[in-house]
């Protein structure tokens, strides 16, 4: 029986909760029914080594890639971008296919080529939501969430001392990075002296604001990386917050499955997304703060409250093993191409 023939394609393959997901998708899919490709369409980057490991061709920076989707055979063409209208990020529409899914990361709307989609996969229910309002739904399409995945085999697993650390991961983008997060930081020290803090990705502004908080040598920074296994090992909390809010935010599903209750601040403001406050559930597995004076507070409470903390962790990790497990997901991402393929072109 003849596989489908997948291509998963973004702009570039490189650090971001995006790329990743292209990753993951493509390490999952099971191979004896699909056949999997990777593009970065405008470049290479930190996943391809991981995609080449795992057998998945590779193609970067093809000069058009419509014509690889063609030499190819490819039938479904799978594109995470943004939502919005970006030259050359469909392939061009021809009979007989490709059949043409977005990650649509943004819900936003590509008014030019979006007839060209045949199902639009959103990251969180809210983010579909948001969708639906602005520009409700198309006759004829198919709409769908899928929650970004978490690759259980990176879970550390098992128990482990508790050690007063706190902390985050990030790409080193300004636009992921909170204050509060920072701000915080001092009163978080007064009122547990013995605590540690961990941020990975924390680009120049962030590294002013600690200095300017006579913070410098108080935290410890890390460098970016794709393998965050022990990073999340090392945590005891994960304090979370994201100026521009969050779509889903897979660092915040990683810190779950890893069974670590997060401590994040809701974006409810216009043009924000609040994913956040979809994947955190308040006083569940953890504290989704409405107002910034609330934030230290609440990563105060974890640390000084062990029964607390333990509860929050507990459900954490079953909360990611329910909805954000890649063999879930990937199943049910399996199921669409299908249905994809038994539809009339």
């Amino acid at each position: 029986m003849a596989k489908i023939r997948v291509l998963h394609v973004s702009n570039r393959l490189e650090l971001g909760g995006t790329e990743k997901t292209l990753q993951i998708f493509c390490q999952y899919l099971d191979k004896s029914r699909f056949e999997v490709f990777a593009c970065g369409r405008m470049g290479g980057g930190v996943r391809v080594e991981t995609l080449e490991r795992y057998g998945i061709p590779v193609f970067i920076e093809p000069p058009d890639w419509t014509q690889l989707v063609r030499d190819y055979h490819i039938d479904i063409c799978h594109v995470h971008r943004s939502g919005t209208y970006e030259p050359g990020s469909l392939p061009a529409r021809r009979p007989g296919g490709p059949r043409v899914v977005e990650t649509n990361v943004f819900h936003a709307l590509d008014e030019q080529e979006g007839d060209r989609i045949d199902c639009h996969c959103f990251v969180s229910e809210s983010s579909r939501a948001t969708y639906f309002r602005r520009y409700g739904a198309q006759s004829g399409k198919r709409y769908e969430v899928l929650y970004n995945p978490v690759d259980f085999l990176e879970v550390s697993g098992g128990e482990k001392p508790f050690s007063r650390t706190i902390g985050r991961c990030s790409r080193p983008d300004d636009q992921k990075w909170h204050d509060v997060c920072l701000k915080s930081l001092p009163r978080i020290f007064r009122n547990v002296p013995e605590v540690r803090c961990l941020l990975q990705g924390a680009t120049e502004r962030v590294r002013s604001t600690l200095t300017g908080l006579g913070l410098h040598g108080r935290v410890e920074l890390l460098e970016p990386s794709v393998y965050v296994k022990d990073f999340y090992q090392r945590l005891d909390i994960f304090t979370h917050g994201s100026r521009i809010g969050e779509t889903f935010g897979c660092v915040i599903a990683e810190a779950m499955a890893n069974g670590i209750p997060v401590v994040t601040l809701s974006t409810p403001q216009r043009k924000k997304a609040n994913a956040q406050a979809e994947l955190v559930e308040h006083n569940v597995t953890g504290f989704v703060c409405r107002w910034q004076w609330q934030y230290a507070g609440a990563v105060i409470e974890l640390l000084q409250n062990e029964s607390l903390r333990t509860a929050f962790g507990r459900r954490s990790y079953e909360k990611a093993r329910e909805q954000f497990d890649a063999a879930l997901l990937t199943t049910r991402l399996e199921n669409i191409y299908v249905d994809l393929m038994d539809m009339r072109p």
